[in-house]
C-alpha cells in the first residue's frame, strides 16, 4: 500500500512545480497543500520521510524555499524513531540527495560524512559528487569521490566528472581525474580489468582514442597475467568484446580463443566477424566464421556476412553463404529441441 502512497504524493508534488513554474501559484498552493496531506498520510514512517525529502526538493524547485527547509527539519525527527540502523541511513542518504539538490552541499556533505553503512554512505556521497559537478564546484566534487570507500564505484564518480570536465573543456582537469580513475582501477584486485574496461569505454566517449588503446592494452597484460583461472576466464569475456570495439581484431580473437568456457568463445567469435563484416573486411570475416565449431553462432556469424555481402552488392556470394547459415541455425535448433526432449524424459 505504502507504493500506491508515495506514488500519488509525487504526482501531486510534480504537479504543483509545473503549476508554480507556469506561474500559476494560486493553484500551485492548492496542490501542494494536497501534495503534503497525501506525504503526511503515509503509513510507513521510512517512506514518509523519503517522501518528505523529495517535496521538500519539490518546494525548492518551485522557490518556496522556507516551506522546503521546514520539511527537511522534520526528516531528522522521524529517523530517530526508525529501526534497524540500516533503514534510518537509507533514509539519511536520501535527504542527503535532496540537500545536494538544492545546493545545500555543506549540510548535506555533513550528514553524508555520518553515515557508518557502506552503501549508505556510497550512495550519498555519489549523489553528492554528482549535485556538485553538475553545479560546476569540480574541486569539491573531487575531494567527495575520493572519500568513497568503494574502489569500483569510486572509478564510477571520477569518470563521470571526468566527461563533465571533459564538456566544460577544461581538458587538462579531465586528463587528470581520467589518470586518477585509471589509478585507482589498478588497485582494485579483482576487478582490475573491469574497471580499467570502464575507463577504456568512457575514454572512447570523449573521443580520446590514443589514451583508450593505452588503457585497453594495460587491461589486457593484466587480464593475461592473472594467476586465478576463473577470474581470468571472466576478464578474457569482457576483454576481447572490448578489443573488438576497437577493431583491434587480431588480440580479440587470440582473446577470444584463449577462454576455455566454448560458449563464451563462440559468442565472442561471432560479435568479431559481425565488427570485421561491417568494417568491410568480408575475407576475414568470412573465414573466421566458418571457424566456428558450434552450428548456432557459426550460423549467427554467416548471417552477419552474408548480410555484409549483400550490401555490397555481391548477391551470388550473399545468397550461398546465407544458405549456409539458416542450415547451420536449423541444425542448433534441432539439437536444442532434442537435448530439451531427453531432459523433460
Amino acid at each position: 500500500m505504502h507504493f500506491v502512497e508515495t506514488k500519488r504524493a509525487k504526482e501531486l508534488s510534480d504537479r504543483a512545480v509545473e503549476l508554480a513554474i507556469a506561474n500559476r501559484h494560486s493553484e500551485a498552493s492548492a496542490v501542494f497543500v494536497e501534495a503534503t496531506a497525501a506525504t503526511r498520510a503515509i503509513r510507513k514512517m521510512s517512506s514518509r520521510a523519503i517522501a518528505l525529502c523529495e517535496l521538500g526538493a519539490a518546494f525548492h524547485r518551485a522557490n518556496r524555499h522556507d516551506e522546503a527547509q521546514a520539511l527537511f527539519a522534520e526528516v531528522p525527527h522521524i529517523v530517530q524513531s526508525l529501526w534497524p540502523a540500516s533503514s534510518q541511513e537509507n533514509v539519511l542518504s536520501e535527504l542527503v540527495a535532496a540537500l545536494a539538490q538544492t545546493g545545500q552541499f555543506s549540510e548535506a556533505g555533513s550528514i553524508a560524512a555520518s553515515l557508518k553503512g557502506e552503501q549508505a554512505s556510497i550512495k550519498a556521497l555519489r549523489t553528492l559528487a554528482t549535485a556538485l559537478t553538475q553545479a560546476g564546484h569540480f574541486e569539491e566534487a573531487a575531494n567527495v569521490i575520493r572519500s568513497i570507500t568503494k574502489g569500483s564505484q569510486r572509478v564510477s564518480a571520477f569518470l563521470e566528472l571526468a566527461v563533465a570536465l571533459e564538456s566544460g573543456d577544461r581538458l587538462d582537469e579531465a586528463s587528470a581525474i581520467f589518470a586518477e580513475a585509471a589509478s585507482v582501477a589498478r588497485s582494485l584486485n579483482f576487478l582490475q580489468v573491469y574497471s580499467l574496461l570502464d575507463v577504456v569505454t568512457t575514454l572512447e566517449q570523449v573521443n580520446r582514442p590514443k589514451e583508450a588503446d593505452a588503457v585497453l592494452t594495460e587491461a589486457k597484460t593484466i587480464a593475461y597475467s592473472l594467476g586465478d583461472e576463473v577470474q581470468r576466464e571472466n576478464s578474457f569475456k569482457y576483454l576481447a568484446p572490448a578489443l573488438t570495439q576497437r577493431g583491434r581484431f587480431s588480440e580479440a580473437i587470440e582473446t577470444a580463443r584463449s577462454m576455455r568456457y566454448g560458449g563464451w568463445q563462440e559468442k565472442a567469435l561471432c560479435e568479431i566477424v559481425a565488427a570485421q563484416a561491417r568494417c568491410g573486411q568480408l575475407s576475414e570475416a568470412t573465414a573466421l566464421a566458418y571457424s566456428i565449431r558450434g552450428d548456432g553462432y557459426r550460423g549467427e556469424a554467416l548471417n552477419h556476412v552474408g548480410t555484409a555481402l549483400k550490401l555490397a552488392k555481391r548477391d551470388a556470394e550473399a545468397s550461398a553463404i546465407l544458405s549456409e547459415a539458416e542450415e547451420a541455425l536449423k541444425a542448433a535448433r534441432k539439437a536444442e529441441a532434442e537435448a530439451l526432449a531427453e531432459e523433460l524424459d
